[in-house]
């Protein structure tokens, strides 16, 4: 029975092999008959290629600068413009009856997000209304439109004074705090994500680098206690978190630089409000819903 189940095949293979000759025999046949159909189907699209290329040589490269523009003006027709920052370009929200420019939307991308939560950070601020005028600027202007968040009170970039600890900065969580995370993560990471000023000329719009968004954590209970915790988002030393990233698997410090399996678990925050939503900010009664 294997046999003749063999036999079977074996012919209708030979059957299709013969099939594809008869095929190619043909249309050789034809293409020899019609030499010049042939070498017009060939030729013509050889010659549309070529007069693409000499038209490409007739228009001048236009040059656009990188980074954003302070206007949508242009010198000459050799050189483009970048994104106007400030275009409103029609953006609107149903609750603001204007015209927003572009800059107010944040982008889905990691600097997107540091950018959120420094403005999440003042949002979320508590008893802004006590400060002085002139502490209410300096502060909500230093950590939303500057990027200032880093926790470090030497750092330059640090949460100004003036906020008097009524802004806390969001976080981001890495677990676990090891040589993996701080000099191989997150040293990478701030290579791609660093600092960024987008300078204008009537004011100045900065993002914070990643490494001034983090909070390192030893182990993923360490993270959920903390969250749990009573001091959490009670001072600059305890910072709020908007999320975490938890490497389940990782290289040893040996096999850092080399291909190793990384698995990792994203843990996104689902705090539940008072009245059962869920939010950012723990309740202050009762137990707070684990992150």
């Amino acid at each position: 029975m294997k046999k003749q189940a063999d036999s079977t095949s074996l012919a209708a293979n030979r059957t299709m092999v013969a099939h594809m000759l008869t095929l190619l025999w043909k249309n050789f046949t034809l293409k020899r008959r019609h030499v010049g159909a042939t070498v017009f189907e060939i030729a013509l699209p050889c010659l549309f290629v070529l007069l693409l290329g000499a038209l490409k040589h007739l228009v001048d490269d236009v040059a656009v600068p990188a980074g954003w523009s302070d206007s949508s003006n242009h010198d000459s027709d050799t050189t483009g413009t970048t994104y106007n920052l400030f275009d409103p370009s029609g953006f609107s929200l149903s609750a603001i009856p204007t015209e927003l420019p572009k800059w107010t939307q944040y982008e889905t991308s990691v600097t997107g997000l540091l950018w959120y939560m420094a403005r999440l950070s003042v949002v979320d601020g508590v008893r802004l209304n006590e400060l002085s005028t002139r502490d209410y600027t300096a502060c909500t202007v230093g950590v939303a439109l500057h990027g200032y968040v880093d926790t470090n009170s030497s750092s330059e970039s640090s949460v100004p004074s003036e906020c008097g600890g009524r802004v806390v900065p969001y976080k981001l969580a890495v677990v676990p705090d090891n040589a993996f995370t701080r000099e191989y993560f997150t040293q990478t990471m701030e290579i791609w994500y660093p600092r960024v000023n987008l300078v204008n000329d009537s004011t100045s719009l900065q993002v914070a680098s990643l490494r001034e968004s983090v909070a390192f954590f030893d182990t993923e209970d360490a993270l959920e206690e903390y969250v749990k915790g009573k001091s959490y988002d009670s001072s600059l030393e305890n910072p709020r978190i908007y999320g975490g990233i938890v490497f389940d698997k990782y290289p040893t410090d040996s096999d850092i630089g080399s291909f190793s399996s990384i698995e990792y678990t994203l843990r996104l925050n689902s705090t539940e409000t008072d009245s059962g939503a869920l939010g950012l900010i723990p309740p202050t009664n009762g137990d707070a819903a684990a992150l």
